[in-house]
């Protein structure tokens, strides 16, 4: 599911999935403060990034699961083009809870300019 919400959702804007991989409320929790989505709250909040930007891609660097797949952590560098052609890269690393079949949570502390190294 994590695979399919980063490499599809994401990276190839396969809104279609949405309904397969979020479930009902998917909550993202940063430092202080969670937000409550709604599967099309999660799907326009897609939208919106691809509508900001010409291409978006994250290439993840790691992905590891608990012995029965509910929490996924990944690590992942994004490269991101402006509509004026220039380029920036970000990096970061969330974890997912995954809870019969579908993302409930996400956990993400923010991001940083550049790759991991």
């Amino acid at each position: 599911m994590v695979e399919l919400y980063n490499l599809e959702l994401w990276n190839n804007q396969r809104y279609d999935l949405v309904d397969e991989i979020i479930a009902d409320t998917m909550v993202r929790h940063e430092v202080g403060e969670s937000h409550t989505l709604s599967r099309a709250d999660a799907r326009k909040r897609v939208e919106d990034m691809w509508e900001q930007f010409e291409s978006l891609t994250f290439v993840l660097n790691s992905v590891i699961a608990d012995e029965d797949g509910q929490h996924v952590a990944i690590v992942y560098d994004s490269t991101i083009s402006a509509k004026d052609g220039s380029e920036f890269k970000i990096a970061s690393i969330e974890v997912f809870k995954v809870v019969d079949g579908r993302i409930t949570d996400v956990w993400n502390c923010g991001y940083g300019q550049g790759v991991w190294s």
